[in-house]
């Protein structure tokens, strides 16, 4: 649960350091862009994320995969609104899947394996659910950003990162909730 969050915290940091054009609009696509083309920054973030190396490069690399559109854009002073469809993979449902294969094995398995080979099994089932996923999960939301000086800046929201996650908070909360 705690690499969940800690990849969750990751993302949101990428998605939200990229320099500010003149529109909001042109700000949440360099944002978006910068999001897309940053792995090492998002590896680096993760740090030791308790995923192997293999698992945790083959997840970012589809959570970089995300196809956006921008869509009507609202300026009000000195705050901006801009209509946004995600469209990514189900990571919420595939980190469902995952822990829900990694129980009924671990459990069928129960006192047979060790701690590495828990590791190796979580890992290799969401490598598996990576492979076959696709990109089902769309989300239209409005990005808010505020003008700081001459540059457009994107605020974060919950709703933002669990679109771009596709649904790894709503996961994350159901898990929390349990």
């Amino acid at each position: 649960m705690k690499k969940t969050l800690v990849l969750i915290l990751a993302l949101c940091l990428v998605f939200l350091t990229a320099c500010s054009p003149a529109t909001p609009t042109d700000a949440l696509k360099a944002d978006l862009e910068n999001a897309k083309s940053s792995p090492e920054e998002i590896m680096g973030e993760i740090g030791d994320s308790g995923f192997g190396e293999e698992a945790t490069t083959a997840l970012i690399d589809k959570i970089l995969e995300f196809e956006y559109e921008l869509g009507e854009e609202v300026v009000t002073d000195n705050k901006a609104a801009v209509e946004t469809t995600i469209t990514t993979y189900p990571f919420g449902q595939i980190f469902t899947n995952v822990v829900t294969n990694f129980l009924s094995q671990a459990s069928a398995n129960a006192g047979n394996m060790s701690d590495e080979e828990l590791a190796k099994l979580m890992d290799q089932l969401l490598v598996d659910e990576l492979e076959k996923a696709e990109k089902t999960y769309t989300s239209t939301i409005t990005i808010e950003l505020e003008k700081d000086g001459d540059n457009w800046v994107v605020q974060e929201t919950t709703e933002m990162s669990n679109s771009l996650t596709g649904g790894l908070i709503d996961f994350a909360n159901q898990m929390n909730g349990l």
